[in-house]
């Protein structure tokens, strides 16, 4: 009988953590951006969707994240994240960010769109709302 619980208990522990609702970090150079298709290269740009029952999807560009999230406005988001430029290789939170489109900014899909975690003093910047409602 103590078996039969000690292995109810470990399955049961193991399926809560294998549906983690949590980002990843990006593998650039072998994760590849399931709106375009592009390999993620650069580590100033890239973006994260996570669903709430889990699945990571990851992009290459804030250019691809929006029109992906328009296409599947049915679906509910748990993470939205985005590289800060000025933070190269880590996600944060879209709402953290401020969001700024200059031809100084070559991001992978040319829209020149880069994100930083402080508001840049240099040049005109939006926040997240603001860029869903004015850039797509």
């Amino acid at each position: 009988m103590r078996i039969f619980r000690l292995i109810f208990i470990v399955s049961f522990i193991s399926i809560l953590v294998a549906c983690s609702v949590e980002p990843e970090p990006i593998n650039f150079g072998e994760d590849y951006c399931v709106y375009c298709k592009m390999t993620i290269s650069d580590p100033k740009y890239g973006a994260e969707l996570v669903t709430s029952k889990g699945r990571v999807y990851k992009f290459d560009a804030i250019e691809c994240l929006i029109p992906y999230m328009k296409d599947n406005a049915e679906s509910e988001f748990s993470h939205v994240m985005a590289i800060a430029y000025d933070k190269p290789k880590n996600l944060k939170n879209v709402d953290s960010l401020y969001f700024v489109q200059n031809d100084h900014f070559k991001s992978p899909m040319g829209k020149n769109l880069a994100a930083f975690r402080n508001q840049p003093k240099e040049f005109e910047s939006i926040n997240w709302k603001q860029l869903q409602n004015t850039f797509y």
